[in-house]
């Protein structure tokens, strides 16, 4: 803003000073009249144009308004041929008046001795060098002027989005239980008995006994003097049994029984649950092996165990309300589970960005320019296109350096992407102003840099791990530009043209085609965030404590150069 009160200063003065040029002013009193009504005078005529200057600024152009305008020039081969443009230059250039005309300039031109040209510049240089020390103004009683302080910006500068999960979270859980060995010891009673009931009771009466063993029936004829049974009756079978039977003798005692049983009642929750998965069981005692129970020596290798379950289930979570808190609105959410119904969602909000606290300065009145002891109040309007026409000049020229020859493509983004686990402590895709913390690496925090400089443009988010349907972690794509308006560019200049992004795992952040930069209205596009770093940006120098030094040197200038 100082630069460009000094060229209108400048500007203004150089209008005069040719006004006067061609003037013959008579002597003593009748000189300053007539610099006033010469100065009213061109200030006049400036005002009749300037309707015209805005009509021609802001009408559209078209082919009866562009000289030599046509539909399909011959020039327009050279977009997929740019290599062929300097070869028929080089061609034509023989022959051509222009080229002539160059060439002949340059042989016959003027030259300077590079000590005058310092000297004539150093005035220029040194206002270069501290514009706040040369550049002053006053008010219009030849006061100095009044300078207020630039008001705190307490509005944030645009917005941007920002992501959050909701849906349902893997939680695991770690369950141990005991498992003690149950021993039972009873005593048994042996029988006898025969299928047929030949010499014994029937052995139906002791189905529920243990079958040990059998011996031989009696003889049912009359051995031989041998002992030898030619016709021996039914085999008498021995049964263990570890009750008596009543009404029956038993014909022995037997040996004790003993039973053992690993009593599991305790793991019986886990162990019924399908999510639950067991570990090996471990031995937690095993010594002594051998015990005595109710007098009967028992020997074990192990008395109880301990088992470990690892289980997993589902808890409904979602981690939305810090950007509720923060003034963010729902612009819409996508389903980052493969399955149906949904598990995960990504919620997608337009968030505010942080408002920066400006630069401490002052505002100053007293719009004056000084020429030769005369000062003179400028008179100004405000001009509300001129932002527009600042960013769309800026938009050009970073076109220019971001012209990419070998595609033939403007505005290219880098890929960038960011990590976040669903409902756990890593996030590595946090909000414009806060911090990122353990885990990240050295790319997240590069792309966080370049968010909170307003470079990237939030893509979208796929899913990058999962377990029983539910997503666990997610990573974040944003195209990142080489400036904020290439930025802006990008987001609105794809959806006048309807060029969508890719889907964000595969999104590579692809520039602008010529042709697809030509159909891109900068007039309908949304400038508002630079603007308000323009504003932030507003600062004009301390400068009412330099102007009597200022009009010193002036005086000096021209007394020095009549």
């Amino acid at each position: 803003m100082q630069g460009l009160a000094l060229v209108v200063h400048i500007r203004v003065g150089a209008l005069v000073c040719g006004l006067l040029s061609g003037v013959i002013l008579a002597p003593g009193l009748a000189q300053q009249p007539m610099q006033k009504e010469i100065r009213d005078e061109a200030r006049a005529f400036g005002r009749t144009l300037v309707p015209r200057v805005q009509t021609e600024a802001t009408t559209q152009p078209d082919a009866d308004r562009i000289p030599q305008f046509t539909t399909n020039p011959t020039q327009q081969t050279y977009y997929s041929d740019p290599a062929a443009l300097e070869a028929d230059a080089m061609a034509l250039a023989p022959t051509h008046p222009g080229s002539s005309t160059v060439q002949q300039s340059i042989t016959t031109r003027a030259t300077f001795d590079p000590q005058e040209i310092s000297d004539a510049t150093s005035l220029g240089r040194a206002v270069q060098a501290d514009p706040n020390t040369y550049v002053s103004g006053f008010s219009a009683n030849g006061e100095l002027g009044v300078c207020r302080p630039l008001p705190p910006s307490e509005a944030s500068p645009g917005r941007y989005e920002q992501s959050c999960d909701s849906g349902y979270s893997v939680t695991t859980s770690t369950h141990t239980c005991a498992i003690p060995l149950d021993v039972t010891i009873t005593s048994s009673y042996i029988y006898e008995c025969s299928f047929l009931g030949q010499g014994a009771p029937s052995c139906v009466l002791f189905q529920g006994c243990s079958l040990t063993g059998s011996r031989p029936g009696p003889c049912l004829v009359t051995p031989d003097p041998n002992g030898w049974c030619p016709e021996p009756g039914e085999p008498i079978q021995i049964y263990q049994c570890s009750s008596l039977i009543p009404g029956y003798a038993p014909v022995a005692t037997g040996e004790p029984v003993i039973a053992t049983t690993r009593n599991e009642a305790a793991c019986a929750s886990w162990s019924s649950n399908p999510e639950c998965q067991p570990e090996a069981d471990i031995c937690t005692d095993s010594s002594p092996v051998t015990r005595t129970m109710n007098g009967v020596p028992v020997t074990q290798p192990c008395w109880a165990w301990s088992r470990t379950y690892q289980c997993s289930g589902m808890t409904q979570m979602s981690d939305c309300s810090q950007l509720e808190g923060m003034g963010c609105s729902f612009v819409r959410e996508n389903c980052l589970s493969e399955d149906a119904p949904c598990m995960n969602v990504e919620r997608v909000y337009s968030c505010p960005i942080p408002p920066v606290p400006n630069q401490s300065g002052e505002i100053c009145d007293g719009d004056v320019v000084c020429l030769n002891g005369e000062c003179d109040q400028i008179d100004r309007e405000p001009n509300t296109e001129f932002k527009d026409a600042v960013v769309a000049l800026n938009a050009i020229a970073q076109a220019g350096k971001e012209f990419d020859p070998d595609n033939l493509t403007v505005f290219k983004g880098e890929a960038m992407s960011c990590t976040k686990a669903i409902f756990g402590l890593k996030n590595c895709c946090v909000p414009r102003g806060f911090p990122l913390f353990g885990g990240c690496d050295a790319g997240d925090q590069a792309l966080k840099d370049r968010r909170e400089k307003g470079e990237c443009t939030y893509v979208g988010t796929w899913c990058s791990s999962r377990f029983l349907g539910v997503c666990l972690e997610r990573r974040e794509r944003h195209c990142c530009f080489l400036s904020k308006i290439s930025r802006i560019l990008q987001e609105q200049g794809r959806n006048q043209i309807g060029k969508v992004w890719a889907n964000p795992r595969d999104e590579q952040c692809s520039g602008f085609t010529i042709a697809e930069f030509q159909q891109l209205d900068l007039s309908r596009m949304d400038f508002s965030e630079v603007y308000a770093e323009f504003t932030d940006a507003a600062r004009l120098p301390e400068e009412l404590s330099t102007v009597s030094a200022m009009q010193a040197k002036i005086t000096a200038y021209f007394a020095a150069n009549r």
